[in-house]
């Protein structure tokens, strides 16, 4: 998720582990916690396969969790200004928790994120949730807000229930339009939000030589998807390659294959639009493969709006 988001997250977890003894500082310690494992995004990798499939490897790992929960715990009560002792083990809970939801709402979107790193497991990604929904962000935010200002500790524990409630929501519709989706039509399937919202679902579907995209809204009339195919030429990849097995990996198949401009492109199917909206996309002629990039069409989102409410 976005990091405003899991800054929420952890301060809200914070709030609630170890609100009652230390107040707002409670929420501050979460807030620093939540947002730790993204600094990951800093490191200098070598090449953009290397940077899109490390971020969220080990630092969203529960190893790192793990060991990271003593180390912090004994930084925070180095600083007196937050009267920590690191003996005290709701601190060292509220650290864990903090790091670990992270990972765990992480893994709801469908980037990838390596839980069970240093294990070569593909990266867990549900797709149930995009990775910026209003809904589930803003009410989380005002719970907070109610808690900083009034130290209401109830009300943190309700932002909390209110958004778990919102993640078991959209895995629940994932699952609905699965299952609406997947006697229509053969092939490696997908559901997933389309963005800021859990209403419209983008369905993709991986087959010999092609992939199909279709979408289903919560809206519709009936439970028809109409899916529209897109060629995509696999064997043209050098399936020897370390970027070509990367990239295979990471995206569990949901990739397809094309030729622009003389180069052979591959696309991350899981994030973006079809034909050739995608936010990952790379150049597979050298090795390492490098980044392709697009301009963005920003006003494709008028569409997913006009879609969503077709049969309203």
């Amino acid at each position: 998720m976005d990091t405003l988001t899991q800054m929420i997250l952890g301060a809200s977890v914070g709030a609630v582990v170890m609100g009652k003894s230390h107040g707002r500082k409670a929420a501050l310690v979460g807030a620093i916690c939540g947002t730790l494992p993204d600094l990951d995004v800093f490191i200098p990798y070598d090449n953009a396969v290397e940077k899109f499939t490390y971020h969220r490897g080990f630092s969203h790992s529960i190893l790192f969790c793990i060991l990271m929960t003593p180390v912090l715990a004994w930084l925070f009560s180095t600083v007196k200004w937050f009267g920590i002792a690191f003996k005290n083990l709701r601190v060292h809970l509220a650290i864990f928790l903090a790091l670990l939801t992270h990972a765990l709402l992480d893994a709801m979107t469908i980037y990838g994120t390596q839980l069970f790193w240093p294990l070569q497991t593909p990266p867990v990604g549900l797709g149930s949730i995009f990775i910026v929904d209003p809904l589930y962000s803003i009410p989380f935010l005002l719970c907070l807000l109610w808690y900083l200002i009034f130290k209401n500790y109830k009300i943190a524990v309700a932002g909390l229930m209110i958004s778990t409630a919102y993640l078991a929501w959209s895995a629940t519709m994932q699952y609905h339009v699965t299952q609406i989706a997947r006697p229509q039509i053969e092939g490696q399937l997908l559901a997933q939000p389309t963005p800021l919202n859990t209403i419209l679902w983008r369905v993709i579907v991986v087959q010999e030589g092609q992939y199909q995209v279709g979408y289903y809204s919560l809206f519709d009339d009936d439970q028809v998807i109409e899916f529209q195919p897109y060629t995509s030429i696999p064997s043209l990849l050098d399936q020897t390659s370390w970027s070509t097995k990367r990239l295979k990996w990471f995206t569990k198949g949901f990739y397809a294959v094309r030729v622009e401009s003389g180069d052979i492109v591959l696309s991350d199917l899981r994030m973006g639009l079809e034909p050739d909206q995608y936010v990952f996309q790379f150049v597979m002629n050298d090795e390492p493969a490098t980044k392709f990039e697009t301009p963005r069409d920003m006003s494709r989102l008028n569409d997913i709006w006009d879609r969503m409410v077709r049969d309203l």
